[in-house]
């Protein structure tokens, strides 16, 4: 068993912003980031995933885009503004707001055109008119690929059947949802391309279970019950979360952030190492182990919110 290098994406949100449950290191410097980007390229890794949202990411990611003068050597991937719509007056034209967007995109990224841009806000995918926006900012040659960064499976659903070019989603341990809709098989269908994101759950799945935060202890007993399924087959987390996303996920690609250069190089080992585990058995207990957990427990968008 061994991880697709071809398959991975690096994330940049740690590039950009202290982000991340697990993240002791806080955001790195430019001259770090520098150094995990280097590292990851020539690791093979060609795709980038970024946002608006992700604090600084894009600059950080445009300036060594344009230090290395990588500009149509690799593909960078980058999201809407979660909720733009707010920030224009009524009567502005999706088309207008889509493009004005991808611009400033393209600015701090010092790119002439993106392999893809998705909409942040998942419902965005229901609304007709920012589709319709997108679609033109693609025949314009802005951007290569249109889509959509979703939470849900209903979301899910409604952009692998609209047909778009890429849909994110989440997909760890801890979270399988996807796998009892038919959301794999309509996008394959309609040649949507889908990338897995969170194979460590913001870091959670990282973590000791007496070491959680206080508003997540109700996860310690889940936690704990992942660690003792992989411990009895000498796997440590960061292991069984690349090698579970990777083999039981039918995603085209897996995207996956580091906080430190020593973090990548530990992944990229992982990546590059055969697992000795010659079958799916901890993967299938784990799998049934965790498929009925609660929402509110795989949603890192409403951990806070969780009332205890």
């Amino acid at each position: 068993m061994k991880l697709s290098k071809n398959k991975l994406v690096l994330g940049t949100a740690q590039l950009g912003m202290k982000y991340g449950l697990n993240n002791t290191a806080g955001q790195p410097t430019e001259k770090e980031a520098f150094s995990i980007l280097d590292a990851a390229l020539e690791s093979d890794i060609t795709i980038f995933d970024t946002a608006y949202a992700y604090g600084t990411a894009e600059d950080v990611l445009g300036k060594w885009i344009k230090e290395r003068s990588l500009a149509g050597r690799i593909g960078i991937i980058s999201k809407m503004k979660p909720h733009v719509i707010n920030d224009y007056s009524d009567g502005t034209m999706a088309s207008e707001m889509v493009r004005t967007e991808i611009e400033k995109s393209l600015t701090r990224l010092h790119l002439n055109s993106l392999d893809g841009y998705l909409f942040h806000s998942p419902h965005y995918i229901y609304l007709k008119h920012m589709i319709e926006g997108m679609q033109k900012a693609k025949d314009s040659g802005l951007v290569k690929h249109i889509g959509v960064s979703i939470y849900d499976e209903a979301e899910a659903l409604q952009a692998a059947e609209l047909g778009v070019d890429y849909i994110q989603v989440p997909y760890n341990v801890f979270d399988t949802r996807l796998d009892r809709t038919n959301f794999f098989e309509i996008a394959k269908k309609n040649k949507v391309t889908v990338f897995a994101r969170s194979p460590f759950l913001q870091g959670l799945l990282l973590m000791q279970s007496n070491k959680l935060p206080k508003h997540l202890t109700h996860l310690g007993s889940h936690l704990q019950q992942f660690i003792d399924i992989i411990s009895q087959y000498q796997l440590s987390p960061v292991e069984a979360a690349l090698y579970f996303a990777d083999n039981m996920c039918q995603a085209d690609y897996i995207v996956f952030g580091v906080e430190t250069r020593k973090q990548l190089e530990e992944d990229i080992r992982i990546m590059n190492s055969p697992n000795s585990i010659s079958n799916n058995d901890w993967m299938n207990k784990a799998k049934v182990a965790f498929q009925h957990m609660n929402r509110g427990a795989i949603n890192p968008s409403l951990w806070s919110k969780i009332k205890l």
